[in-house]
């Protein structure tokens, strides 16, 4: 079986700065081709299908309907699925590669094979729609710690709608109706009766300031039959892009202008485990590795990804690169949005190295080899140097809220 290192659908590029490989997709049956939304692994653990999203985006445009395209390595070939147009970004099953995508207020499932065909598996019924004219059925789909369901958020008029989706086709579960704009709902890995929302409050008024000195509760936790509960002990200014550790007992999340944090959810105590001025974040199993992106201004989105030893605080630099040209053809959100995946053997992003939309992996073993010895006492140049007041962070938090749904 192939991998990204061998396949004949990937071409090596090297960091000229950091000398740190990437392999870039580079059969490109669509004009632009990227990994799914951080929270959702496209490589299964076995290391043989690995979905993505494609976009047939005309040249000089932004916004296409995405569809699925599937690597099988074992095959060493690309298929793209026309029948799996998706509202949201899908759940693949790590162990039998089966796609699992939204479409409207429906739940469908591919398997990865060019004979499957696309099944409906489940939709919100007539009687939960009536009167409403919801969003997209979820933001990101995640599947429960028992593995029968995935979760749903969907909004309508003010007014957001949590609950379950069965596997097993059984009626979707509503869990609360909260007043306000909540989404990114994510299924605790350990704990089948939890889910962790974000409260996106620039959605219920534009006009709340993010200057750096606004405070908000922006994550909070759902337990079935309970009241949503804020996961910090208190507001901090601007946040997001959060995720569960793999352990169930943590969350990560980004604090804008402040660092990546790691917070346990039953004493709120957290810990700032990569200071600087980080965009979106992600770990490994063990939480020793992190992998984040930065940019100056995520409208028009620079390539720059770095990973780092927690234990050791050295890092490498996977990419940097400036943002797209405007002539050239490009997708809407266009964020590298770096990823854990395959069993934690590769760190997948969404590159722009060669002026176009691709889809990239780095290997985990050759960057944590990179990065086992302890970095000099040279000065970080992306920790904080002033005041979360100060001009620096501030602008950082202009620029974020001009683009909603950033986080």
């Amino acid at each position: 079986m192939q991998t990204p290192e061998t396949s004949r659908l990937f071409t090596r590029w090297t960091n000229p700065a950091s000398g740190v490989e990437t392999f870039i997709l580079t059969e490109r049956p669509a004009s632009v081709q990227r990994h799914f939304y951080y929270t959702n692994r496209g490589f299964t653990d076995d290391g043989r299908f690995c979905w993505l999203s494609c976009e047939f985006v005309p040249p000089g445009g932004r916004l296409a309907v995405p569809v699925l395209g599937v690597i099988d390595f074992e095959r060493d070939d690309l298929r793209v699925y026309h029948d799996t147009q998706h509202t949201s970004s899908p759940f693949i099953d790590p162990a039998t590669g089966d796609a699992y995508f939204t479409s409207g207020m429906e739940l469908w499932k591919r398997g990865p094979q060019a004979g499957d065909r696309p099944i409906r598996i489940n939709r919100l019924p007539d009687d939960v729609m009536v009167g409403r004219k919801l969003d997209r059925l979820a933001t990101h789909l995640t599947l429960s710690a028992d593995g029968k369901s995935v979760n749903f958020d969907t909004r309508s008029n003010g007014r957001s709608l949590i609950g379950d989706i069965p596997l097993d086709g059984l009626p979707p579960r509503i869990w609360t109706e909260l007043t306000g704009f909540y989404n990114h709902a994510q299924f605790s890995p350990t704990d089948s009766d939890l889910l962790l929302l974000a409260h996106d409050v620039w959605q219920d008024d534009p006009t709340v300031p993010f200057d750096g000195q606004h405070r908000y509760h922006r994550m909070w936790t759902l337990r079935r039959g309970e009241e949503a509960k804020p996961v910090l002990s208190q507001p901090v200014t601007h946040s997001g892009h959060e995720w569960w550790d793999a352990d169930g007992e943590h969350v990560w999340y980004v604090h804008y202008g402040v660092g990546v944090k790691k917070v346990n959810v039953a004493s709120q105590v957290e810990q700032n485990l990569w200071p600087g001025r980080l965009s979106h974040a992600f770990t490994d199993r063990t939480s020793r590795y992190l992998v984040a992106d930065m940019m100056a201004d995520p409208r028009v989105s620079d390539c720059h990804v770095e990973f780092r030893d927690t234990k050791t605080s050295a890092k490498a630099e996977l990419v940097n690169r400036p943002p797209l040209a405007a002539h050239l053809t490009q997708c809407g959100h266009l964020h590298p949005h770096p990823q854990f995946c395959c069993n934690d053997r590769y760190i997948c992003y969404t590159t722009t190295v060669h002026d176009r939309v691709d889809l990239a992996f780095a290997n985990v073993h050759d960057l944590a080899a990179r990065t086992s010895i302890s970095k000099s006492t040279k000065k970080d140049p992306l920790s904080p140097s002033v005041s979360i007041q100060g001009k620096r962070q501030c602008s950082h938090y202009s620029y974020v809220m001009n683009v909603r749904g950033h986080a």
